[in-house]
């Protein structure tokens, strides 16, 4: 079965916007007749995607970087370390969030210097690093987390094949997924470097590309 990981932010719509209707109506078609499986991979927890999305258009969710996987409409399955939440709570004492996921501790760039003290206070007890995931958003993760781990995981806990797997995507942190991915879709307004891995460059950008390269996919380019 032909499994389609796709990003939000970026490629299903702009930043911080939500999916245009035209947009998920035309996925939702293709989905319907084609019958593949439909996969958001986001560093957004739940929270956040719900109020952009209705999650019931996909069969999965990697969130929060690959921390988080949802099943809608109920399913939940964290990956965290025991300590995890001993160091949310530490952190939060002295960074400012601007949101909280299941896992992932979100704050603003304007934080980033107090964060990083933060961090180097307490790494050698803690294997956590700081990410950036939008544009002015960073996040305290678990060490090595991204998209192709939290693919990874979806793939070992549901059997699906990754040899199916289509990504698509537009920017830097969409590369670990491209390399796990048989083919390789890159929206047309997408960081050059994504552009070279790709298979296939859309000529529209965000979800019209996103529509686009499934028509592709799937062999219903006119």
């Amino acid at each position: 079965m032909l499994l389609i990981v796709v990003d939000y932010d970026g490629t299903l719509a702009e930043e911080n916007h939500p999916v245009r209707s035209e947009v998920a109506q035309s996925v939702m078609t293709l989905k319907q007749k084609h019958g593949f499986k439909l996969i958001l991979a986001t560093a957004r927890p739940l929270s956040d995607i719900e109020r952009f999305v209705d999650v019931n258009l996909f069969d999965a969710l990697v969130l929060e970087l690959g921390s988080v996987l949802f099943f809608p409409p109920s399913d939940l399955i964290l990956f965290r370390s025991k300590w995890w939440s001993t160091f949310i709570e530490e952190v939060s004492r002295v960074v400012p969030r601007v949101n909280l996921g299941e896992v992932l501790y979100y704050f603003d760039q304007d934080n980033i210097s107090l964060a990083q003290q933060v961090l180097l206070n307490k790494q050698s007890e803690y294997f956590v690093e700081i990410k950036k995931v939008g544009s002015r958003t960073h996040v305290f993760a678990p060490r090595g987390l991204d998209k192709g781990v939290g693919v990874s995981r979806l793939l070992q806990v549901t059997g699906w094949d990754a040899k199916n797997m289509v990504a698509i995507g537009d920017s830097a942190s969409d590369i670990p997924m491209f390399r796990i991915a048989r083919f390789k879709v890159a929206v047309a307004n997408a960081d050059q470097k994504l552009k070279e891995m790709a298979d296939y460059v859309t000529n529209r950008p965000y979800g019209e590309g996103v529509v686009e390269g499934l028509q592709k996919i799937l062999g219903e380019t006119k």
